[in-house]
């Protein structure tokens, strides 16, 4: 695994926090959904030990994700001697994916989805999921951001999602990282409406060197295409009334998020940006 001091390492760190939460026993066959680059894939791998498994499994083209692909990290991952063989990647939509496990009789111990829902491109393709899952998993671990914190310097984290969320949602064919902003509210609703009953839930505080919040302020700022306020002059409303409207929204939550950032360098909010709470939830 990466080093402790690294960026990866401390990624790392943050997802074995959260498989502490899960209480997924070694030896698990564990089917992952919304694996990306594998940066959870691993840690469980790792934890599952010489007799656990990983299904892991994203319908996102090989060739997204910087600096490193998804096709390039997966592919590292499973060369990796200590822990390759017991991971297998699948690019497949997860319900096309299930219904071709159950075919086969595949029943996984646990099923994970670790910081994945947000990317989902609707709340019907996270319910149409959940349910499939209901006759191929025997147990559902969630993780994801919880929109939440104790902490005054995880408010810029907030507030960039909620307004990369209110730009995606305006933009039907989008692809970035937040389209469907689920609380765990919203996902423990979505969970049962599926058939699944929560046995315990909680929230993790992240490291402050997790560096999210970083990615995710430096993004809704950017001036080039992936910047909220550019991205809504030029992909956002039907109309130039409906797109007025919503610029007024975005710019209105970059303002916020920008006074916010400034009480930060300012020393008027304690420590340095930092991550937002994650919320995790076991269902079965």
């Amino acid at each position: 695994m990466a080093p402790a001091n690294t960026q990866a390492g401390i990624q790392a760190a943050h997802r074995a926090n959260l498989l502490k939460a899960f209480s997924i026993p070694p030896g698990s066959r564990v089917l992952e959904i919304g694996c990306g680059q594998g940066d959870c894939t691993a840690v469980l791998a790792e934890h599952l030990g010489p007799t656990g498994f990983v299904d892991a499994i994203d319908p996102a083209p090989l060739d997204y994700g910087a600096p490193q692909t998804l096709g390039e990290a997966q592919a590292e991952l499973i060369s990796n001697p200590q822990f390759g063989s017991r991971i297998s990647f699948h690019q497949r939509a997860p319900e096309d994916f299930l219904a071709g496990a159950q075919q086969q009789g595949i029943v996984y111990s646990a099923a994970v989805l670790c910081h994945c829902l947000w990317y989902f491109s609707s709340p019907t393709l996270v319910l149409g999921t959940l349910k499939a899952l209901r006759g191929s998993a025997k147990r559902l671990c969630i993780a994801e951001w919880s929109l939440s914190s104790p902490h005054q310097a995880a408010q810029p984290h907030i507030m960039a999602a909620i307004a990369r969320a209110t730009c995606e949602a305006h933009i039907p064919d989008s692809d970035q990282n937040i389209r469907s902003l689920l609380s765990p509210s919203a996902i423990k609703n979505l969970a049962m409406d599926a058939g699944w009953s929560l046995a315990e839930e909680g929230k993790v505080t992240p490291a402050e060197g997790l560096a999210d919040a970083k990615w995710e302020v430096e993004m809704l700022l950017a001036d080039n295409e992936y910047g909220v306020v550019r991205r809504g002059q030029e992909r956002v409303g039907a109309s130039d009334v409906e797109r007025a409207k919503v610029l007024v929204v975005l710019e209105s939550m970059v303002g916020v998020v920008k006074e916010s950032m400034e009480n930060i360098s300012s020393g008027q909010s304690a420590g340095p940006l930092r991550c937002m709470d994650v919320w995790w939830g076991n269902f079965e």
